[in-house]
């Protein structure tokens, strides 16, 4: 009783199969994942939001990890978006360009939309990556370094 008690994070996984969704929410962490019949989506959460949209043979990860935010969703591409950390999020959507890749740190915003708007990197450490696009951003939460 004198020692304090310590925080324990749940830890979900949603992972439906082909043409269903699932979503779970205890406490503070959170995943949801839905995918058409051709399509397969994964979301996982701990202490955080993970959230998967995947349709038209698309593949998508996403997963929030001690208090980040991960989002991802594609149509007939494959994109995966990773935040860990407080206050990170890390967000990716591609339609037919793929694969990409987005990954955040603590306090960071990271953003893989299509090629038309490109890819951001801003406040904390980030990364985001268009492959096909040819579109890439890397920020170490100072400066911002990008491939066109």
């Amino acid at each position: 009783m004198i020692v304090p008690a310590t925080a324990s994070a749940v830890s979900l996984s949603c992972v439906p199969p082909p043409g269903r969704g699932h979503t779970t929410l205890v406490d503070r962490t959170a995943c949801g994942a839905i995918a058409d019949t051709s399509s397969n989506s994964a979301a996982f959460g701990t202490d955080g939001v993970g959230f998967a949209d995947a349709a038209h043979a698309g593949a998508a990860l996403g997963a929030g990890l001690g208090g980040g935010v991960g989002a991802a969703e594609a149509r007939r591409g494959a994109v995966a978006a990773v935040a860990v950390g407080p206050e990170s999020v890390a967000i990716g959507t591609v339609d037919s360009v793929g694969p990409a890749l987005v990954l955040s740190g603590p306090g960071g915003q990271a953003l893989v939309a299509d090629p038309a708007k490109g890819v951001v990197c801003a406040a904390g450490p980030s990364l985001a990556i268009n492959f096909l696009a040819g579109q890439a951003c890397l920020s170490d939460g100072i400066t911002v370094w990008r491939l066109p």
